[in-house]
């Protein structure tokens, strides 16, 4: 007689694993479909690479998720996980990666970076409770996405160019050189003060004139806080960090506007750096909260 031990187990370890494994939802973005959209034949890997992301649906709105172990996102391994700059940053390139293949295929409303939900009713709970938010807020985002454009100001370059273009200056300079000594010292303070002054006016003049160029080719706009050096790592100070929900069908045209500022104010010492697209990331308000951490 032959044990039911005596015979092979034909067993998938891995589904087993992930049948005992406990699970959160760890959600990207509310979202509708766009217009003649079809979803990938692919499926798009989630933050956790092996659980690949889905939609939990009400109605016309979905909720796009993909399964994490709740162990690694629940209240106590997140509060030690966001002291780990490593893992914050591979979760938020994850994270970027996602949404971004996304984008191909739906109007996105972004949610904050680990909105978690222990199980789909309560997913789809918070997609019936704030409904009429998330429609609304679709309907004024949908067929847009948001373009960064970062200006950047060489200040040596932009003082030699006032030095050369404003004419208060060139008189200043003529009056330096044709100085006597003893009058020579306080004209040199004098021009280096005006240079100092014209430099800062331009800057100022020429990061509003660019924000309000690309404004004008924008359904919406924003102006974020300059970041320092050491963030955006470059040697030129940042002057302007703005964000705009430009109209697909309005690409190009917001693009041309972009190289009509490089033409006008790369001489004067800009630079301009654009990044996108993006989802609307500033453009996008409300939130479905979390709750795998309370649990």
């Amino acid at each position: 007689m032959t044990s039911i031990m005596d015979e092979p187990l034909d067993l998938n370890v891995a589904a087993l694993h992930a049948a005992l494994e406990q699970v959160a939802y760890y959600t990207y973005a509310v979202a509708r479909p766009k217009p003649g959209a079809h979803p990938k034949a692919t499926p798009i890997a989630g933050v956790d690479p092996h659980h690949p992301v889905r939609a939990i649906t009400y109605g016309d709105l979905q909720i796009l998720v993909s399964a994490v172990a709740l162990a690694e996102y629940d209240l106590t391994a997140l509060e030690s996980h966001l002291q780990d700059r490593g893992w914050l940053e591979f979760l938020a390139t994850a994270h970027q990666r996602v949404m971004t293949e996304l984008l191909e295929s739906y109007t996105l409303l972004p949610l904050k970076l680990c909105t978690l939900y222990t199980d789909e009713d309560r997913a789809r709970a918070a997609l019936a409770d704030n409904a009429e938010l998330f429609r609304a807020t679709l309907d004024r985002i949908e067929g847009a996405v948001e373009w960064g454009v970062k200006a950047y100001c060489d200040k040596a370059a932009l003082a030699a160019w006032a030095a050369h273009s404003a004419p208060q200056l060139s008189q200043l300079a003529n009056s330096v050189a044709a100085a006597s000594p003893g009058a020579r010292y306080m004209l040199e303070k004098r021009l280096q003060r005006a240079a100092q002054q014209a430099s800062e006016d331009l800057r100022r003049s020429y990061a509003y004139a660019s924000h309000s160029l690309l404004e004008t080719h924008a359904r919406a706009a924003e102006q974020n806080p300059p970041q320092p050096t050491q963030i955006h790592g470059h040697s030129a100070d940042m002057v302007l960090n703005g964000a705009y929900l430009v109209d697909e069908a309005g690409t190009d045209a917001f693009a041309a506007a972009l190289e009509e500022l490089r033409a006008q104010y790369e001489p004067c010492g800009f630079s301009f750096e654009l990044t996108g697209p993006w989802p609307a990331y500033s453009f996008s308000s409300g939130s479905t909260g979390s709750d795998a951490g309370d649990e």
